[in-house]
């Protein structure tokens, strides 16, 4: 890494040096509409391999070699312009504006490029700009509110952590997730689940080992019509992700991005700071002290200042409340991302080198990250025939202390912090966590909960990643209409994940440490033949594009459990008395035939027909080979009110699609399997007293527990869409709107069976998920001047799911469970929603209250307690720019849908939440009893607060922790300043710009206590959401940020 650096630096000086030699031109370019300055235009010196784009200001500077005679300025919907050099410094340039050339280019489908009016879909196209400014180390994060239909959810607090993306609702009962394509190849997300499992740690998912800095556009495609060229893979929309490369023609240029930011948590629960810990006392109905609880529900501390108490150290203490004991637990995090890219090109080649470090420290005590990426992209003109690309990246993770999350795990470390009595000193608990024999030092007398420093400082998880990402292109031309090119990539990683327990630790005192390997492999190659006909038929366009892919993707995993050790913190096989290795592997293929028919007549009306045919490995042999097509088309009708002189009306347009597509099985769901144990579980029996296996049996054998089912057919889904396109008083206003309408039929999922059979469940094809919606993009420039312009940029959606059928007899499916008898479930006639205890009513809705204790009831059974889903999402961007300065700030809006919080429900039970404090004297809650068969005022008073909040928050009466999951949050903003060219000119700098930014910086409005409603411990892997069970808090971030070009 050091040499690598080095030789950047030495790069950079000697380029630096050369630069320094040219003379410069500047000025400004301006329109012709309106005399105000346009940005990003590019700046060429004809000839030459010198050229930039102008600033927000209009304004630009560029290095011109001598003997250099032309500057061409060029810009989408503008005319291309060339102008003289001569003898001038200074030139400046009005560009006249070219409806011709109005249309903006859309990377779509198999890399296909196409203009933006031609399409017959919505496709959200967010430029690399919007991926950098107050950029986030998962680039995923940076998509949140920019497109319409697209939900973006960060999972957790953890450094690295996992994002989940949705597009246009969940459209099945199992797995959703996008399909992410980069440079024309698909690629694996590894999204992970999390919910109930015993050790619950957010690894992140892979998409976010991406730079943002290396990315030109994510093109966000939506519905069936945008994704059936690629198959079953994108029933759930895709987004495809170009690569910057290097311009022919340009001189070498160096470009720096660094930024440096500092976080702390966004939401951390508001604490009592009045009581001590300990029990209510039923005998002398007073609340006394005792060591053996971290919870709330001891004395008042102001009552008992003439009294001493012994702490968890020993000492006989006055009691006093320490406000900040949490808050000091968490250190402020740093995040210092660096990029350094290097990019040129000859007259038939282009190039671009680039590496990006991300060096991260939590704001959980020993945790830290660092990320790693190289990328290269290079591509080369043989001849006016022939020309291939190659593109290839390398990522390199290494991330320790990611922390344990949900419940049931002596290694959560938010429980164990939440969960410290108000008069504990967080100085001591840091400074005395073991003893002189090296033991742990216990908070509690029943040592039944770690010190969160000795879980942070012992026991921690970690994992190291690999990566590779490649592509070949090959592109020959045997004539000027017909293309042949061939796309040949692969997606490669490891993953190396170990998690330890130190002997001595609450639950696992003899110690525990488990290794996972993890190796995944895609290869894709994508075939296609494309053809162009102008002039067959006059005023008529032709193209038409056939192909072929072949898709493989294989996975191993190794699982290694290792317990009971004799040397402290010697984490080997050899030091476990038992160790316990499980392997995982699976493997798939695809293979599809496609073509697409595009015609178009006079440039104005558009019509596209697609078909594809997949023959897959996972499903029965009668049944492998399923047949999608698609229509789409766009009507350009402002073409046809040219000569009606509706100035307010710049442009219009209308599209409208429908498609069919289908999706596949998990491999291996036709096969009988069996898998080898080493242990058996028995009801009430201990696995130490188990022998097992029995007889004279070397390896044992767990039989199916799902029966295969030889008559699956592929999912299938239909789908249409009409939307809209405007533009007014030229180009000032910009609409786009969207109505779909989605239905996903014949889902594979595994449902229940009689266990008679011998089986727990079988593989089926039921149940159809409606989703239909609207989509609204609004641009507005309410002002332009020559110094000053404020762009507004909204992003409205709102989707309806409805669950129209399951199997026949079954009204509802279990998705995602949670703690005591929480679940996520699919109901027909509702959408997904979460299931709980609710409590009692009588036919009025008033709450039932037991008469005896002054508690409310709970249901008997579960019930449905809201949609997990938001009814609305609302993105809004505003820009300002005044001279060489700019700020933008960026709010997301989600009305709608419940939550719940595990964390809530510790805090209030535990009789630490802000809540919880105040007057304990006992209430009679507002409710009714039930006494002889009449319902009455309850005027039973709780015997105790203790009691009162044991039973209102119970983490099993699930109603008392769901809240409304609305909440308005700043995602992003940033202020910078652009230096000057006239200020550079003298200078090696093409460009430099200083800024400051932060990401996440306000929760302005919430209805959930404590945490932010944007958790989900379920992780981005599976269909739940909408709950949190002790997540690691989310952060807010505020820096700096550099960008300088050379």
């Amino acid at each position: 890494m050091k040499k690598l650096l080095q030789s950047l630096f030495v790069l950079l000086f000697f380029a630096s040096a050369a630069i320094a030699q040219d003379r410069t031109i500047t000025g400004t370019v301006t329109s012709s509409d309106d005399k105000l300055p346009i940005p990003g235009v590019s700046v060429k010196v004809k000839g030459t391999r010198s050229g930039t784009i102008t600033d927000s200001n209009g304004k630009y500077s560029v290095s011109v070699p001598s003997g250099s005679t032309i500057l061409d300025f060029s810009y989408i919907g503008y005319s291309t312009q060339s102008k003289s050099i001569g003898t001038e410094s200074v030139i400046n340039v009005v560009m006249m504006s070219d409806s011709k050339a109005l249309s903006e280019v859309v990377v779509t489908a198999l890399g296909i490029s196409r203009e933006a009016k031609s399409l017959g879909y919505s496709a959200s196209v967010i430029k690399s700009d919007q991926l950098t400014d107050a950029r986030s180390t998962n680039v995923l994060n940076s998509l949140a509110g920019k497109a319409p239909g697209v939900r973006i959810n960060s999972q957790s607090g953890t450094l690295g952590g996992s994002t989940k993306v949705v597009i246009r609702g969940v459209n099945s009962l199992g797995v959703n997730s996008p399909l992410f394509v980069i440079d024309g190849v698909p690629v694996t997300d590894g999204t992970s689940a999390g919910g109930t499992a015993a050790n619950n740690v957010d690894f992140g998912n892979r998409i976010g080992d991406l730079s943002s800095d290396d990315i030109e556009s994510m093109t966000i495609l939506k519905g069936a019509a945008a994704t059936a060229l690629y198959g079953s893979r994108a029933k759930d929309g895709a987004i495809i992700i170009t690569s910057k490369r290097g311009t022919n023609s340009s001189r070498t240029s160096i470009s720096v991005n660094s930024s440096a930011r500092f976080e702390n948590p966004l939401v951390l629960p508001e604490f009592q700071n009045e009581y001590a810990q300990g029990i209510y006392n039923t005998t002398t109905k007073t609340y006394d002290y005792g060591l053996k609880y971290s919870n709330g529900w001891g004395p008042k501390i102001a009552d008992v200042q003439n009294q001493k108490f012994q702490d968890f150290l020993g000492r006989q203490v006055t009691l006093q409340a320490y406000p900040n004991n949490v808050k000091d637990f968490f250190n402020t995090g740093a995040s210092y991302t660096n990029n350094v890219s290097i990019a040129g090109g000859g007259d038939n080649s282009d190039y671009r080198l680039s590496f990006t470090s991300v060096n991260e420290k939590g704001i959980i005590p020993e945790s830290k990250l660092g990320k790693y990426n190289f990328s290269v992209n290079a591509g080369r003109k043989f001849s006016d025939k022939l020309s291939s690309r190659f593109v290839a990246s390398y990522t390199r993770i290494n991330a320790d202390g990611r922390p344990s999350q949900s419940s049931n795990n002596t290694n959560v470390i938010t429980s164990a912090i939440y969960g410290l009595p108000r008069v504990v000193d967080i100085n001591d608990v840091r400074d005395n966590v073991i003893d002189a024999n090296g033991k742990q030092i216990f908070l509690t007398t029943d040592r039944t909960g770690n010190n969160p420093y000795w879980i942070m400082n012992y026991n921690r998880t970690s994992n190291t990643v690999d990566r590779f990402l490649g592509s070949y292109t090959f592109e020959y031309k045997p004539f000027s209409w017909m293309t042949v090119s061939n796309v040949l990539g692969g997606d490669i990683y490891t993953e190396k994940r170990a998690s330890v327990t130190r002997k001595g630790t609450a639950g696992i005192n003899n110690g525990a440490f488990t290794n996972t390997d993890i190796f995944q492999r895609q290869i894709n190659d994508d075939l296609l033949v494309s053809m162009e006909q102008n002039n067959l038929i006059k005023d008529f366009k032709f193209k038409l594009v056939v192909g072929g892919n072949i898709n493989e993707r294989s996975s191993q995993s190794t699982v290694v459990n290792a317990t009971d050790l004799t040397i402290d913190q010697l984490y080997n096989y050899s030091n476990a008395v038992k160790a316990v290795p499980s392997l995982g592997y699976s493997k798939r293929r695809l293979m599809g035939l496609y073509g697409s028919l595009s015609v178009s007549y006079k440039d104005f009306l558009y019509l596209d027909v697609t078909g594809r045919n997949d023959w897959t490995s996972t499903l029965p042999v009668n049944n492998r080979s399923y047949f999608y097509p698609s229509v789409s088309g766009s009507f350009i009708f402002t073409e046809l009110l040219k000569d009606q002189n509706l100035d307010w009306l710049s442009y219009g347009k209308l599209r409208a699609s429908w498609a069919s597509v289908g999706s596949d099985l998990l491999p291996y769901k036709l096969d009988f399997q069996y898998d080898p144990v080493t242990t058996i579980f028995l009801q009430y029996v201990g696995a130490q007293t188990a022998i097992f296996p029995i007889g004279n049996i070397s390896t044992a054998f767990s039989g199916p527990r799902i029966l295969p089912n030889a008559a699956l057919v592929p999912e299938k889904q239909n789908s249409y869409e009409f939307g809209t396109e405007l533009k007014f008083l030229k180009n000032r206003i910009g609409l786009d709107f969207s109505y779909y309408n989605t239905r996903t039929k014949n889902q594979l999922i595994d449902i229940d069976v009689a266990i008679s059979t011998g089986y727990f469940a079988k593989t089926v094809n039921v149940g159809a998920i409606r989703n239909r919606g609207i989509e609204l993009a609004l641009n507005l420039v309410p002002l332009k001047a020559k110094d000053f312009s404020w762009d507004i940029t909204a992003n409205f959606s709102k989707n309806k799911q409805v669950v129209e059928a399951l199997a026949p007899g079954l009204n509802q499916y279990s998705l995602s469970s949670g703690w005591s008898g929480l679940q996520i479930k699919a109901e027909v006639n509702q959408s997904f929603g979460l299931y709980g205890l609710d409590w009692q009513k009588d036919p009025n809705g008033n709450i039932v209250i037991d008469a005896a204790s002054g508690l409310k009831i709970p249901s008997a059974s579960a019930q449905r307690l809201g949609n997990i889903y938001p009814d609305w999402m609302l993105g809004l961007n505003n820009q300002f720019r005044y001279k060489n300065f700019s700020l933008s700030g960026l709010i997301d809006f989600r009305q709608g849908g419940v939550f719940y919080s595990g964390t809530v429900a510790n805090l209030r039970t535990s009789g630490l939440a802000i809540e919880t404090g105040g007057d304990r004297t006992p209430i009679v809650d507002k409710g009714v009893n039930l006494v002889n068969g009449q319902y009455v005022t309850n005027t039973t008073a709780v015997r105790s607060m203790q009691d009162y909040w044991g039973n209102e928050a119970a983490v099993a009466n699930t109603i008392g922790n769901i809240f409304d999951a609305s909440y308005v949050k700043l995602r992003e903003v940033r202020f910078s300043y652009a230096i000057p060219a006239n200020l550079l000119k003298k200078t090696v700098f093409k460009s430099a710009e200083i800024g400051v930014e932060g990401r996440n910086l306000w929760l302005i409005k919430s209805h959930v206590p404590h945490v932010d409603p944007e958790m989900n411990f379920f992780g981005a892997g599976v269909v739940g959401e909408g709950v949190e069970f002790n997540s690691i808090p989310s952060t807010r971030s505020f820096g700096f940020n550099l960008r300088f070009g050379l």
